[in-house]
């Protein structure tokens, strides 16, 4: 198993769908999930910090399990069928070690909430994952870098 951290929430053009990006922590192997609009907002509002003055259905879930005095220990994409990814949410809870089989996306927002680690199974990776070439993560952050720096009059003639 393997590592994973949430590297962003995009849109795919294509089909109009949210995808979320799972980053190998150790690698440039990216792991990209579609998921659905209620989910990626779910995920984005917390990653961001923005909390709503009601409960979402994770935060709800988040806060039973806290009040049962239980904890998530983590989170592991096990397997992908069909073109469909499966999770299960490791739990403690009362001495007993819990696996819940679960949706990828609903098991990754209640890890951002929970601040459980979040694992991806190899055989997961070696099916779906796409390998970055080195560099081009760096690159594109100083990209990024430019454009928020960069000014109208940096582009005058005779610059």
């Amino acid at each position: 198993m393997f590592e994973m951290e949430v590297h962003g929430v995009n849109l795919d053009m294509l089909t109009n769908q949210p995808v979320i990006i799972l980053k190998d922590l150790k690698s440039n192997r990216y792991l990209p999930i579609w998921i659905g609009q209620f989910e990626a907002t779910a995920i984005l509002m917390e990653v961001q910090g923005i909390h709503p003055s009601r409960p979402l259905t994770h935060d709800l879930l988040k806060t039973i399990i806290d009040t049962l005095s239980a904890q998530i220990t983590r989170i592991v994409i096990n397997d992908l069928k069909e073109g469909t990814f499966y999770a299960q949410i490791h739990m403690s809870a009362n001495s007993n070690q819990l696996q819940i089989d679960a949706r990828p996306s609903d098991a990754i927002a209640l890890a951002v909430r929970s601040n459980a680690p979040i694992f991806a199974d190899e055989g997961v990776l070696d099916q779906a994952a796409i390998t970055s070439e080195d560099g081009e993560e760096e690159e594109v952050a100083r990209f990024r870098e430019f454009l928020e720096n960069v000014k109208p009059e940096d582009f005058k003639e005779g610059s």
